[in-house]
């Protein structure tokens, strides 16, 4: 039985150090039907550098700017899925490590799911979760995924495996996360749409990635807190049936108040308010958007009801 061919592509933006390694520890995996591209969003020029060093081992796109994470993974996944020859795509950040048989690990789930969340871990610390795939909310946020008993919403974009099957069919306009998030919640929104296609998720646990996480914007800086809940608010628009947008409201409502009283008390009001303005002035640029997956949805309001885990926001961010 012929192997699936792999296409993982890296999205290279400064830290030149951390993709050599991410690369070398590729090297050594046991899973041999795969190719490496890289997409160089810097305008430094590491490509060559990168090229000089791995040789044919990889394969480089250099972009004109930095086109942000959706934008930039997209030109990496069109060019990657103009190869007949693959069969899924693996997104990988390049400030990750992996553990030899973390591919082949991923791949065996691809026989029952079309997206797969690894278990990532912190570069730092092995003992501690980055992030298990995606976890959301009743109150419509979303958080890591920490524990195995919590519902997998979605793979981390951090490091996810999507089949062909799956891209071609969320693609819209020949984009498959939506350029105008930049980064953040990209993951969010692709899994979302897959998921009202009943696309289904999978976790596999023996992939072991280790991350560093946050390496370029830092874990709570404006920027990250501005794009994450700004293109939080449009996935939630763009995704949600209006009935359940209605019957939600409550508690989406209530995760909005949660946040501006959470950053409120950080010192930091002022960007979850420029946040809070931006996500409902932005709206009106995802009508369109959400009509062509709101019209494509093939799943019931009680099965994506189902997908909610219980609560506002996960018991364990309160250990």
């Amino acid at each position: 039985m012929k192997q699936p061919h792999i296409a993982v592509i890296i999205l290279h933006y400064q830290n030149l150090d951390d993709t050599q390694k991410c690369i070398e520890s590729l090297q050594k995996i046991d899973y041999q039907d795969y190719s490496i591209l890289i997409v160089n969003n810097d305008s430094v020029n590491h490509a060559e550098m990168l090229k000089h060093e791995f040789g044919d081992e990889i394969k480089l796109i250099q972009n004109d700017h930095n086109l942000g994470f959706a934008e930039g993974n997209n030109v990496g996944i069109r060019a990657a899925l103009s190869d007949d020859k693959i069969d899924a795509i693996l997104i990988l950040n390049n400030d990750t490590t992996v553990e030899p048989n973390f591919l082949s690990e991923m791949i065996h789930k691809l026989d029952n799911a079309d997206m797969i969340a690894p278990r990532m871990i912190n570069y730092h610390d092995r003992d501690k979760v980055d992030n298990l795939g995606i976890v959301l909310m009743k109150s419509g946020l979303p958080f890591n995924r920490l524990e195995e008993t919590q519902k997998l919403f979605c793979p981390s974009a951090g490091c996810a495996l999507y089949s062909k099957k799956l891209l071609e069919a969320i693609r819209i306009n020949n984009y498959y996360f939506d350029p105008s998030y930049f980064a953040y919640a990209e993951d969010l929104d692709l899994g979302w749409r897959a998921r009202n296609l009943a696309f289904e998720p999978a976790f596999a646990k023996d992939a072991i990635i280790y991350h560093k996480g946050s390496a370029i914007h830092g874990k709570l800086s404006d920027f990250s807190v501005y794009h994450t809940y700004r293109n939080l608010f449009w996935t939630e628009f763009t995704n949600l049936p209006m009935w359940l947008m209605i019957r939600q409201i409550i508690w989406i409502g209530i995760g909005r108040l949660l946040l501006l009283i959470y950053y409120t008390l950080k010192g930091r009001p002022i960007v979850i308010l420029k946040t809070l303005v931006a996500g409902e002035m932005g709206i009106l640029k995802m009508a369109k958007k959400r009509n062509h997956v709101q019209k494509n949805i093939n799943v019931s309001n009680k099965t994506i009801l189902s997908w909610l885990e219980k609560g506002l926001f996960p018991r364990n961010l309160l250990k």
